[in-house]
């Protein structure tokens, strides 16, 4: 037996609906059933991935918070009804940079947590989701919602992928993957309109789709503002997994930081001069978007 504490990665690397998993844990005691099955599936996914435990002879006691050397409690499913998102898509989301995500890696697009003040908009995640799959489907749905218990009757978008030969819905907005069959029939979904698949995209539709999946060479313009807010989100556990891939994008791209500061020593000394030749290096740079 082995307690999940004692895994780093479940400590530092590994979150749940922006939390880190373990913190959602300790503070959400009367989490749903359907939390309950995200959460333990989330953490198997992680140790697995990581190779830090062997699915063919381990399991996970999340009652008593541990891994037990039998097959006797929840044991690793490639095909779970409900999971906080996969850690191989994270890192494929780490080394994308879109147009439509105004140039920021994926990573960082999609981790920041739902805003309580404005409207949550899922077209541009949904579609950022999508330029990591062979194909994919977009369609509008109304649905009982898993997490608010309330039929949903707002036309809500929706991204389905293929993994590992079964579709699955990317929840963007709660940062979870569903089983389509699953979630189909549990939450009465009933699709609205036609589906647009990727693949069968044509003309304008194509092009507008592969300008807003075209990589980019832009996220130094977007740094310094999050550099200037990053502060005030420190101690919001809902901002945990934000601020986990901000840092973790700034090992990927360290050419971009370095670009970002530059720009930000040229703003403190005001020379309008530099500032000029900088934002026209910029612009030459960014109109090709690489």
């Amino acid at each position: 037996m082995k307690s999940l504490l004692d895994y780093d990665f479940l400590m530092h690397d590994v979150f749940y609906r922006c939390w880190h998993i373990l913190e959602y844990i300790e503070k959400h005691p009367n989490m749903s059933e359907l939390d309950h099955e995200a959460i333990k599936a989330t953490i198997m996914d992680a140790l697995v991935y990581k190779g830090l435990i062997d699915p063919t002879k381990e399991s996970l006691d999340l009652e008593n918070m541990c891994i037990r050397e039998d097959l006797d409690h929840y044991c690793y499913e490639e095909h779970p009804n409900v999971c906080g998102i996969p850690q191989w898509m994270k890192e494929k989301f780490r080394h994308k940079c879109l147009f439509i995500t105004a140039g920021n890696p994926i990573s960082v697009f999609i981790s920041k947590p739902p805003s309580k003040i404005t409207r949550y908009c899922v077209y541009d995640p949904n579609t950022a989701v999508s330029s990591i799959f062979p194909d994919a489907s977009f369609f509008h749905a109304i649905y009982n919602s898993p997490t608010r218990g309330i039929r949903i009757e707002d036309n809500r978008p929706f991204v389905e992928v293929e993994i590992n030969g079964e579709l699955y819905l990317v929840d963007t907005l709660t940062k979870r993957i569903f089983k389509s069959s699953y979630f189909k029939e549990a939450f009465d979904m009933e699709i609205t309109g036609e589906i647009t698949r990727v693949s069968e995209l044509e003309g304008k539709s194509l092009e507008i789709y592969k300008e807003q999946t075209t990589e980019t060479k832009s996220y130094d313009s977007t740094i310094p503002f999050m550099e200037m807010t990053i502060p005030y989100l420190k101690d919001n556990p809902d901002q945990a997994e934000f601020l986990y891939e901000y840092e973790k994008s700034r090992s990927i791209y360290p050419e971009y930081f370095e670009e970002a500061k530059r720009f930000s020593q040229m703003v403190g000394c005001c020379d309008p001069a530099l500032l000029k030749i900088f934002s026209e290096e910029r612009e030459k740079r960014r109109k090709g978007y690489k």
